[in-house]
């Protein structure tokens, strides 16, 4: 009787199905003579993140009817051990065509380039060099990437001929910028100052070139404010050989000393204030100019320039819509700057005008005002509605509000002017109070959540980094930017530094997550450059 028992407990062992999340049941396979099977077995370790079982996956490099998948599975599971086996898994000898075995011995080396590159051991570079000259765009492309991730700076010069040459597709020449700023050696430079102002059919690439010379760093600083006083005759007869215009270059060259925020660009910002285009063409002098001076006014608000106040004040206009987007930033950038005085001429000029100026104006003025101010926003909410109809109902037109009453439009008019006394109501009950403007980071109203980020950023109030932090999610994009500046603000506080490096990898994976959302894509701009000043603290 007991033999009868454990030959069926024998025979119930034998007949146990294998666990297939178990990452050994597959381990097992890869010895199997059929490469069906063991494609199928590279398959599920990587699906199972079996990293352990990366030199066995490796094995199957050796196989060309597993050697895609293996490729495959390596971008996720390899470690330095699998560089070698990826190494001597390149084909260099494949080149361009159609047929089946040209393309997946194509897709392979794109593959094999992306594992690499996920490693990221600098002794790949001269495959990826190799790989980035293939006659294949998807081959190429993948090595371009990867290079950029090895951090070799032999790459430097390869990735910076892709930038300037005329015939690379658009999508290579943004991963070479890409992967030049992620490399960050000063001798990309050169190749990222064409890049700012760069287009190939009719691609810019302007968003990845900032970025890289951000990244790059203190060094891109005296290049920038040579280009922006046409100090370097190198990129003038560049510049004027490719038909760039000179207002392009000294835009695109503010925007990335305000992300720097080096104060020698001070003195170079303020003048770009007063610029005056030569185009002769009617009306493009005039947007040219402002297109110059706005993004100098921005810079001088994050640089938070003191002496710049005044000047920027001088921009804000509210007369003539042509004037919108420089009215735009240069009250938002008075806002940074934080000089009181600079609010009350804002309500000054909230006064009269083209309601879609009259409102940012007055918003600006109450994010950073006088709590005295809120009693004159109310007193001019007051004003409005007691206009005519007529009048009240073609201003909330013309700001694209559509479907309202017009026998209420001046109440309505009236709502969206004294909603903005809110912030200057809270200012006046928490003064100087940190905890009272931590407890407004909850308040139910934007711009109240707005002033309070502004508020204890500009305080200095270590405290309040993680509030802070967490208002980078907020779906109110003028929120995120208020809560942006104030951690940017905070990064001068010793006291601060340890929670604002630890608040470093949530952001970044939020911004990961967010990736592809349009409605953040130029507010998450700031929080990308944020991001890397947090983490290098």
């Amino acid at each position: 009787m007991r033999h009868l028992a454990l030959a069926a407990v024998l025979f119930l062992a034998a007949c146990k199905v294998a666990d297939p999340n178990d990452p050994q049941t597959w381990a097992k396979q890869l010895q199997d003579s059929d490469p069906r099977v063991r494609v199928k077995a590279v398959q599920e370790l990587r699906r199972l993140k079996a990293k352990p079982l990366a030199p066995q996956i490796a094995q199957q490099l050796k196989d060309p009817l597993v050697k895609e998948d293996a490729a495959l599975a390596l971008e996720d599971l390899g470690g330095p051990a699998e560089v070698q086996p990826l190494l001597d898994a390149v084909d260099t000898t494949v080149g361009a065509g159609s047929d089946q075995a040209t393309r997946i011995t194509n897709r392979t080396n794109a593959k094999i380039a992306e594992a690499l590159g996920n490693i990221g051991d600098p002794k790949a570079a001269g495959a990826l060099l190799r790989l980035a000259r293939a006659s294949d765009d998807l081959v190429r492309l993948s090595a371009v990437q990867a290079l950029g991730l090895v951090h070799d700076k032999s790459a430097v010069p390869e990735l910076a001929r892709m930038v300037d040459d005329p015939a690379a597709p658009p999508l290579l020449i943004k991963k070479a910028i890409v992967s030049l700023g992620q490399i960050a050696d000063p001798e990309a430079i050169r190749a990222l100052l064409h890049g700012l102002v760069l287009e190939r059919q009719g691609v810019s690439f302007l968003p990845e070139s900032s970025f890289a010379l951000f990244l790059i760093g203190a060094p891109s600083v005296e290049p920038l404010l040579k280009i922006a006083q046409d100090q370097d005759p190198a990129y003038a007869a560049w510049a004027k050989e490719n038909n760039r215009a000179p207002a392009g270059t000294y835009a695109k060259a503010a925007l990335v000393l305000g992300d720097l925020e080096d104060p020698r660009a001070v003195p170079v910002l303020l003048a770009k204030l007063k610029y005056a285009d030569a185009d002769p063409v009617p009306g493009t002098a005039k947007l040219l100019s402002n297109l110059v001076r706005m993004f100098a006014a921005n810079a001088l608000g994050r640089l938070r320039a003191q002496e710049a106040a005044g000047p920027i004040q001088a921009l804000v206009a509210t007369k003539d819509e042509s004037d919108e987007q420089l009215t735009n930033f240069a009250a938002e950038a008075l806002v940074w700057i934080g000089d009181r005085v600079q609010a009350r001429e804002l309500l000054k000029k909230a006064q009269g005008g083209l309601l879609k100026l009259r409102l940012p104006v007055l918003q600006s003025a109450a994010l950073f005002g006088e709590p005295a101010l809120g009693k004159e926003i109310l007193a001019l909410a007051l004003k409005e509605s007691r206009g005519s109809q007529l009048a009240c109902a073609k201003q909330l037109t013309d700001l694209s509000m559509p479907g309202f009453d017009p026998k209420t439009a001046c109440d309505l008019l009236a709502t969206q002017f004294s909603d903005l006394s809110k912030p200057l109501e809270a200012a006046r009950v928490c003064a100087s109070d940190a905890p009272c403007w931590l407890a407004r980071l909850s308040d139910p109203e934007p711009l109240v959540r707005a002033r309070a980020a502004y508020e204890l950023g500009r305080a200095g109030v270590s405290e309040a980094v993680g509030p802070l932090a967490k208002a980078l999610g907020e779906e109110q994009l003028l929120v995120r930017e208020a809560a942006a500046r104030a951690l940017d603000w905070l990064c001068a506080v010793p006291a601060a530094k340890a929670a604002l490096k630890a608040a470093a990898a949530p952001l970044g994976a939020q911004l990961a997550a967010e990736q592809g959302k349009s409605q953040y894509q130029t507010a998450n701009e700031d929080l990308r450059r944020l991001q890397v000043k947090l983490a290098r603290l």
